[in-house]
Order: structure tokens, then sequence, then C-alpha cells
């Protein structure tokens, strides 16, 4: 099975925006996407964002862009009182024959 992600949804610099841009000392990436009647809400990863330098940094080493695509948001507090923030982003599910076949059928 392969998760396509990241096709659809509004960017996170645009929802930042709506927000109030303002910074975000955690931002939780989540996937959500639903397979065989089961619906799945899965942590993809974390950053953070600072709104004087408009950049996102890594709280997991992996990368992220305030280009990258999500469904849904929501803000929420944490125990210290400081304003965080949940993304999530919609996935596809494919078998990974269908996954094969397609990237055959690009090489062809």
């Amino acid at each position: 099975m392969i998760i396509y992600t990241g096709e659809r949804g509004i960017p996170l610099r645009t929802i930042i925006d709506k927000l109030g841009n303002k910074s975000y000392p955690y931002i939780e990436v989540r996937c959500r996407w639903e397979e065989n009647e089961y619906n799945y809400n899965e942590y993809i990863g974390s950053c953070s964002y600072d709104n004087k330098t408009e950049t996102l940094t890594p709280l997991d080493y992996d990368s992220y862009s305030l280009d990258d695509l999500y469904e849904e948001w929501e803000e929420w507090k944490d125990d210290n009182g400081r304003i965080n923030l949940t993304v999530w982003e919609g996935g596809t599910v494919e078998g990974e024959n269908d996954y094969a076949e397609d990237l055959i059928d690009k090489i062809n």
C-alpha cells in the first residue's frame, strides 16, 4: 500500500495568514485517509514557524515548506498556554501494484 499526499488543499502560508500570521512553537503535521472503511489519522512530523523571519524549522529532521498543502487545521493551547497548530494533509491509498504500473507507464 502506498499513500499519496500533498496534492490538494491550501498552502501552509495561507493557513497561517488566515489565522493572523503569528509564530507557532509547534506545528504538528498529520495525515488522514480512509482504507477498508477505517479512518486513519497518523502523525507525520513537526516543525515550528517564526513569523518575523517567515521560516519553518523542522523539529524532527524532516523538511517542510510554506507551500505544502493541507486540507484541515486547528489551533490549540499547550499546558504552558502557548498557541500551537495542527495541520492535516489528505491521503489517497493505492495498491503497490498500481503504483508500479503507473511508473512503468510513465517510463514507456
